[in-house]
């Protein structure tokens, strides 16, 4: 039972100690509904407002020698690309790099808009919508060292990495804000993993993280309506965890969940009490913004569970259009994370960029 939903960090190098906690529970798995997302795309979109300052970044953080190419595409082109009016900007320009993650089944898609009204997104790490990329490294000083040349702000208090335990696994941490208004967590699992399978380069793993207001009302919309597996756990004032995210004082739950159709894809809900919060509302423009990507079976049925659990959708006119041959829209959600809903078969792969 101990590893029957979410096995340990060193084991699997993508969970959080805090996970493993939750995975060391004892406690039977949350039953689900029959699932309204039957996977992803692995694309977590973070917005930006410079992608030429941002691009470095991330290309170090995914441990690249180069950024990769920038995709453009404008209102301006023939023909019109119609990912604009997916996106609810038909009128803008945008630029974007695609990074893989070593180790993990998530990518990240780092997308810049301009030819459009828009402003930053100053959100804290306890504000509901924020986002954090947690990545595991074998080299935690190294990796630090090259980001923070890179236009980045560490958060945790002291500049360098905090020690985490949960269990029998430690692990070193920092917490960095990003080109671009996000959130990085490096963590250097102690000891590194010794699992052949595992990435030999620097970074071997990785997930998302979104900051919630109300973790019970998050889960009746993906746990209950969408069919996400979920570890729940109770509100703590862990120490290490609140020096490392700068938060002492404070009190946090964190539950993990996977998409369904890939328990390699884990995204983590974290929520904040006895702390100033104050919540995010931004537009999918918006330097700070964040985007997800998930594959439906029934786009109708999964947009009218984000819409009953207070959803808005972004897309050109309101509701669903064509793009690239099937159903999509994207709805912003409960937490002001954009969903990119795209109705997809069990074989069919979701385009690469949306």
């Amino acid at each position: 039972m101990r590893q029957a939903m979410f096995v340990g960090i060193v084991a699997t190098v993508t969970t959080t100690l805090a996970t493993l906690l939750l995975a060391q529970d004892n406690r039977a798995p949350d039953v689900t509904a029959p699932p309204l997302v039957i996977g992803s795309s692995g694309g977590m979109t973070p917005i930006v407002g410079n992608l030429d300052e941002a691009a470095p970044f991330y290309a170090d953080l995914v441990g690249l020698a180069n950024v990769p190419p920038i995709r453009k595409r404008s209102y301006r082109d023939v023909p019109y690309p119609e990912v604009l009016k997916n996106q609810g900007t038909p009128d803008a320009t945008i630029r974007q790099i695609n990074l893989n993650i070593p180790g993990s089944a998530w990518r990240v898609e780092v997308l810049e808009f301009s030819d459009i009204d828009s402003a930053a997104v100053d959100a804290r790490i306890q504000d509901p919508g924020a986002v954090t990329l947690v990545i595991m490294v074998r080299d935690i000083e190294g990796l630090l060292a090259r980001l923070t040349k890179r236009n980045s702000q560490i958060i945790t208090p002291g500049a360098r990495p905090v020690l985490l335990t949960a269990g029998g696994a430690r692990a070193r941490a920092v917490v960095l804000k990003a080109p671009g208004g996000h959130f990085v967590e490096l963590q250097q699992p102690d000891p590194l993993p010794v699992d052949s399978t595992a990435p030999t380069s620097s970074v071997i793993g990785g997930h998302i993280r979104v900051t919630v207001a109300d973790t019970d009302a998050t889960l009746r919309l993906y746990r209950d309506r969408l069919g996400f597996q979920s570890a729940v756990g109770a509100f703590t004032n862990e120490s290490s965890r609140l020096q490392l995210m700068g938060t002492t004082g404070a009190r946090f739950r964190m539950t993990s969940t996977s998409v369904p159709g890939d328990s390699r894809q884990i995204l983590e809900f974290i929520e904040f009490n006895n702390i100033d919060r104050r919540a995010v509302h931004s537009r999918i423009q918006d330097s700070g913004s964040a985007k997800i990507h998930l594959r439906v079976p029934d786009l109708s049925a999964a947009l009218a569970a984000f819409e009953g659990a207070g959803g808005i959708v972004a897309t050109t006119g309101g509701k669903p259009m064509i793009y690239t041959g099937v159903p999509t829209v994207i709805v912003r959600d409960l937490n002001n994370i954009f969903m990119n809903l795209q109705q997809q078969t069990q074989t069919r792969a979701a385009p690469a960029d949306r």
